[in-house]
């Protein structure tokens, strides 16, 4: 569904799929973990560079983030984060909380369209998701101590994080980033 509707194929090349794949399995391994991470590569088919982790623990990562990047290292501190929402499900988590909302207004008002409707949603729901404050912190500390246990500098992270900023335009109002779901990022960079 999510290619269908906000999802392109990638442009990157098989070899440059097949490359950054390589280096992040590589990493997993330094880092001690076994399991393997799915990585699919997309483009966007509106907005900017992202990454994101489904339910099933595949981690989607956009051509826009990887054109964004200047060292590999910096997409592998990104992928890192993605694994700490993965470790710690927030993916599923945001899904069971956010349907559950959905189902007490299903009984409660006796309307099953509003059930209906979100799961017609899920999709973007996933995409556009910002998990909690939380979530993003578990990430990042997940990801600051897998890179470490990798051999990479966490810096890389901070640094990816400030060109996404950029990126993205985000202003540095404390109105905003007081309502946005996510640290400020110069906060996040800080813990970094």
């Amino acid at each position: 569904t999510l290619d269908r509707t906000m999802l392109a194929r990638t442009e990157l090349t098989h070899e440059r799929q097949l490359g950054l794949r390589a280096e992040f399995t590589r990493f997993l391994a330094a880092a001690g973990i076994a399991a393997p991470h799915a990585i699919e590569f997309r483009a966007m088919r509106a907005g900017g560079a992202n990454a994101f982790a489904l339910p099933s623990g595949t981690i989607v990562l956009t051509d826009e983030l990887v054109f964004l990047a200047a060292d590999d290292r910096e997409i592998v501190a990104v992928l890192a984060h993605e694994c700490g929402h993965v470790a710690h499900r927030h993916a599923l988590r945001a899904v069971l909380q956010n349907s559950a909302v959905f189902v007490v207004l299903a009984l409660v008002t006796g309307d099953a369209s509003s059930a209906t409707a979100f799961s017609g949603a899920l999709p973007a729901f996933l995409l556009q998701n910002r998990f909690s404050r939380e979530f993003e912190r578990e990430a990042d500390t997940y990801a600051v101590d897998t890179l470490r246990r990798g051999g990479l500098d966490p810096a890389h992270l901070a640094t990816m994080l400030e060109r996404l900023t950029k990126g993205h335009g985000a202003t540095d109002s404390k109105a905003l980033n007081y309502l946005s779901t996510h640290p400020p990022t110069p906060e996040r960079i800080e813990a970094i």
